[in-house]
């Protein structure tokens, strides 16, 4: 074992024994940083911390004040790498089956408008105007592998001119599958033009259910998607805009 005597170091025969000086026994300043040759700890000497070793993707790491990181987890893909899946009008109609890694959804979709009802030209009576389609923005999960029926409504017809006029009829609702249904306008009323003449009542508008939010679609979109039909004097009414879907989702 080591002697140290008068400032002298005497080394005899006997083997020092890692397990006969512990980290108590050492003072903090009996190594200082300078005596570290570079390199010279290796990584066995490291303290083992919780995390475990494996690669990590879209990590969120925690890092101590030594810069060790002390937990790591793996994260999943956001909204980034969306990609285009529709991006038309109706009316449509198609099946969308996402790849077994696809999870996550984002749409805009339009409802089809109801048409203008007819003109009831008898008594100079105008027909309502037609009621526009829903619209709505959605996001959400989808599972992959799975298959969703895709519809993009159709515009509504409007009514027929006449002693009195007809109704126009209700545009078509644009849905995929299960994930969302954005609702149609209603047509417009014909104009009465006997026994009780009177203008005809406009068609109520569609609504978007569960969506996300509802944003103005001008701020987005310059489209007459999803209007409903108007009306004009001694004619019959015109047709609604129709349905339109915006799809993305997270697929590579």
């Amino acid at each position: 074992m080591g002697i140290i005597s008068n400032g002298t170091t005497i080394i005899d025969n006997g083997a020092i024994e890692s397990d006969k000086v512990d980290t108590a026994q050492i003072a903090a300043s009996a190594v200082e940083t300078a005596e570290i040759n570079n390199d010279a700890v290796t990584a066995d000497k490291l303290e083992d911390t919780a995390v475990t070793p494996a690669e990590y993707t879209l990590a969120t790491v925690t890092v101590d004040a030594q810069g060790r990181i002390t937990a790591a987890s793996s994260g999943s893909a956001g909204g980034g790498n969306m990609q285009t899946k529709y991006f038309q009008q109706g009316p449509s109609s198609s099946t969308y089956s996402p790849p077994a890694d696809v999870s996550k959804f984002t749409a805009f979709a339009w409802a089809g408008g109801g048409g203008g009802g007819g003109w009831g030209n008898s008594w100079s009576r105008s027909g309502g105007n037609g009621g526009a389609g829903g619209f709505g923005y959605y996001q959400g999960s989808v599972s992959g592998g799975s298959n969703y029926a895709v519809s993009i409504g159709a515009p509504g017809n409007g009514g027929s001119s006449g002693p009195s006029g007809s109704a126009g009829n209700a545009g078509g609702a644009t849905n995929v599958g299960s994930l969302f249904t954005v609702n149609a306008g209603n047509g417009g009323n014909g104009g009465f033009g006997s026994g009780n003449p009177q203008n005809g009542n406009p068609g109520n508008a569609g609504n978007a259910p569960g969506a996300t939010s509802t944003p103005t679609k001008t701020i987005l979109f310059q489209s007459s998607l999803g209007s409903g039909g108007n009306v004009s004097p001694s004619s019959s009414g015109g047709p609604g805009g129709a349905g339109g879907l915006v799809f993305y989702d997270n697929g590579l």
